[in-house]
């Protein structure tokens, strides 16, 4: 990778988490394929993209935690609080699973194919979904809502921990499509559930026996460097663009833009390194000038 990192590093960093921002997703999705065409080790790669988003998402979670409503039958209490404890729980097991798996088949390819197969998924089903918003009223959250969002949680955290993802890429459909959470407080939630498993599960991979792992935790800092101004950026374009009543629009384009990275995860592994470089390049260009001409645009027509 060499002095490559000191400049691809905080702008990966700056548009990854400005589209993680505008989503609510983190961006483990996009920094962690980055990290493996740059040339990194699957295990760093992934150590990286959680890490990365800690510094981060925390200002802009402590500035909207109060937002989310945490009384008594409130959002709060019934859903964030039981997905982010069994998150928090089981992103602990992620590395050592990763480890296992490596050890059992002899290479990371079955990790890559997960990251693949996930980001896939998601895609698909943001195509074939809709989001709550505005005039849709918070539907009241049960019990039993309230343990399928623990066990979800659960499922997450291993998840999230073993592929570098942040999460929010899992919970936002629960949200959105199963349980018909408001735009507004799904981002909200989201964002919380990335601090908290980028924070739990990146730490396993800063520890090994041999010490602690100042490359990976270098490196994360490093784009997190250009992170920490582009997740504030995104959460306020979002805001805007949200404002101006295009949250379908925001719940649809995450998946015009994500099916592009399982693509180029799939060219990187199947020897066309270049040619992933370069679509990599232009992916963020893209993604970039979409999100600064669409919030341009959507402040300039307001559709409600």
């Amino acid at each position: 990778m060499g002095d490559l990192i000191w400049i691809v590093g905080p702008v990966i960093g700056f548009i990854g988490m400005m589209s993680g921002g505008y989503w609510g997703v983190g961006c483990g999705w996009i920094v962690v394929p980055t990290m493996l065409i740059m040339g990194m080790e699957p295990l760093e790669a992934v150590g990286i993209g959680l890490l990365q988003m800690v510094p981060s998402t925390i200002l802009t979670v402590v500035k909207q935690a109060p937002e989310i409503g945490w009384k008594r039958g409130e959002v709060g209490r019934s859903l964030a609080i039981p997905i982010g404890v069994g998150a928090m729980a089981t992103s602990l097991l992620g590395k050592a699973i990763n480890e296992r798996m490596i050890g059992y088949f002899g290479s990371a390819r079955p990790l890559q194919w997960l990251l693949i197969f996930f980001i896939s998924f998601i895609v698909v089903q943001t195509m074939l979904s809709r989001t709550a918003c505005y005039d849709d009223r918070m539907p009241e959250i049960t019990p039993k809502k309230t343990g399928i969002a623990f066990g979800t949680g659960i499922a997450t955290g291993i998840v999230s921990s073993m592929l570098g993802l942040g999460g929010g890429i899992f919970i936002r459909p629960l949200l959105t499509s199963g349980f018909r959470v408001p735009e507004y407080y799904t981002s909200r939630i989201v964002r919380m559930l990335v601090l908290v498993t980028t924070l739990t599960g990146g730490t396993t991979y800063l520890l090994h026996q041999s010490g602690f792992d100042w490359k990976v935790f270098g490196i994360a800092m490093l784009v997190a460097l250009g992170g920490i101004f582009g997740f504030p950026l995104g959460a306020k374009m979002h805001r805007i663009v949200y404002d101006a009543g295009y949250a379908q629009h925001i719940h649809k384009s995450f998946a015009a833009i994500a099916v592009t990275i399982p693509v180029n995860t799939l060219l990187n592994m199947y020897g066309f390194p270049a040619l992933s470089r370069f679509l990599m390049l232009v992916i963020a260009v893209v993604l970039t000038a979409y999100l600064v001409f669409f919030t341009w645009y959507a402040g300039k027509h307001p559709c409600r």
